[in-house]
């Protein structure tokens, strides 16, 4: 009887060498999201404010 063939070795080899990957792809994807969260909240005032006084030019252009 022979041994596991070269493709089941490739195969193992491949298995073995991405174990624990998936935890460093949901922590990378974990720091984008926290990172895009907390810009966001330092800036979404800044944007709220700014899309006020856009809205009162808008508004009151044609009274001018």
């Amino acid at each position: 009887m022979t041994g596991p063939s070269r493709m089941q070795r490739r195969v193992a080899r491949q298995a073995t060498s991405r174990r624990g990957a998936a935890t460093f792809d949901y922590m990378g994807i974990l720091i984008v999201v926290v990172g895009a969260a907390a810009y966001l909240m330092l800036r979404g005032p800044l944007a709220i404010q700014a899309v006020y006084e856009m809205v009162c030019v808008l508004i009151s252009w044609p009274f001018m």
